[in-house]
């Protein structure tokens, strides 16, 4: 996830293009690695019977995200989701290191 904090930083403060393709295939590369990583905590800290339900629930956040950073790019341009992104990221860490801190037994599949 610092990776791809460091990449919506990057396009943030970025002058030129190729700030802004670096910072891109940084974002990427940490968004390929940190969103299926995140589903799949979801899915095995939710109880079997509504696994799917918090796998939607996780999906359509990112819907919510997408709604919310088109209005910010409305009112305060586009430079300003990239850094919101990063402050995002950034506060998605500390979840994620919560998480580690208590690592939940796995849960059986209802059978």
């Amino acid at each position: 996830m610092l990776i791809e904090a460091c990449g919506q930083l990057l396009i943030w403060g970025a002058d030129g293009a190729t700030l802004v393709y670096l910072g891109a295939a940084l974002t990427g590369f940490g968004y390929s690695l940190a969103f299926p990583a995140f589903g799949v905590e979801a899915v095995r800290r939710a109880p079997p019977h509504t696994r799917s339900l918090a796998m939607g629930a996780y999906v359509a956040f990112l819907d919510i995200a997408l709604a919310i950073t088109s209005a910010l790019a409305a009112h305060r341009g586009v430079a300003s989701v990239y850094l919101a992104g990063a402050i995002a990221v950034a506060l998605a860490m500390l979840v994620a290191l919560s998480l580690m801190a208590r690592q939940p037994q796995p849960q059986a599949a209802m059978e």
